[in-house]
C-alpha cells in the first residue's frame, strides 16, 4: 500500500504527479507490482530507485512529483520528514495511474443489456424432461454375483439381520425354473 497525503492524491488525479519520494529502511514496494492507493484505488510500480539524498533531486523530480520548482519539492519533503530518520534511505518511487484495464474481448454468447434492464438475448430453449422410470431387467442368472459385503462380518458371526440378508441371496441366485 502506498499512502499519499490528501493535496497529493488530487496532483495525482489532476495528471500532474507521477512518482514519489521516501524514507524507508528498504523499499516496501517494488517494481512491476500493483499497489493500493486510498482516495486512487490500484497504481502500477513502475519503478524504486534509491537516491544518495536531497542533493541527487533534479528539477525532473520536482515535475514528475507534481511540483513546479526543486524548492517546492524540498519544502514538500522538510514538511514530512522535518529531520531524516535514523537508518532510513531516500527512495524514488515512480507509478502509473490510473491503470489501463485489459480490455477482455466480447463473449460471443453475451448479449447487451438496454437502458430499461431488460435483455435482448433470444429466450433460451425449452428443454424437455423425461421423468419415465427406467426399464428394470431381471438379473442374469448365467453366472453368480458375488454375496453383498455387508453379508459376511469378518469374525465369522452373523446377526440375524444379515442372517436374512444372506438368504436372500442365496434364493435369489437359484435359477427361476427350479422344481421342489
Amino acid at each position: 500500500m502506498l499512502l499519499l497525503k490528501k493535496h497529493l492524491v488530487e496532483l495525482v488525479r489532476a495528471g500532474k504527479k507521477r512518482q514519489t519520494i521516501r524514507y524507508w529502511t528498504r523499499p516496501i514496494v517494488f517494481a512491476g507490482q500493483i499497489s493500493f492507493t486510498p482516495g486512487l484505488g490500484k497504481m502500477k510500480i513502475l519503478r524504486v530507485d534509491e537516491l544518495a539524498g536531497y542533493e541527487s533531486l533534479t528539477i525532473n523530480d520536482a515535475r514528475d512529483d507534481g511540483f513546479d520548482t526543486l524548492e517546492d519539492l524540498l519544502a514538500e519533503l522538510k514538511r514530512n520528514y522535518p529531520e531524516v530518520p535514523p537508518g532510513k534511505r531516500l527512495y524514488r518511487v515512480m507509478f502509473q495511474w490510473p491503470l489501463e484495464e485489459p480490455k477482455a474481448a466480447p463473449s460471443p454468447t453475451a448479449s447487451p443489456i438496454p437502458h430499461n434492464g431488460a435483455s435482448t438475448a433470444p429466450p433460451a430453449p425449452l428443454v424437455k424432461i423425461s421423468r419415465r422410470p427406467k426399464a428394470r431387467t431381471a438379473p442374469s442368472t448365467d453366472r453368480l454375483a458375488s454375496p453383498p459385503a455387508k453379508a459376511l462380518p469378518s469374525d465369522g458371526c452373523m446377526s440375524p439381520p444379515q442372517r436374512e440378508l444372506l438368504r436372500g441371496w442365496v434364493i435369489a441366485q437359484l435359477p427361476a425354473n427350479r422344481s421342489s
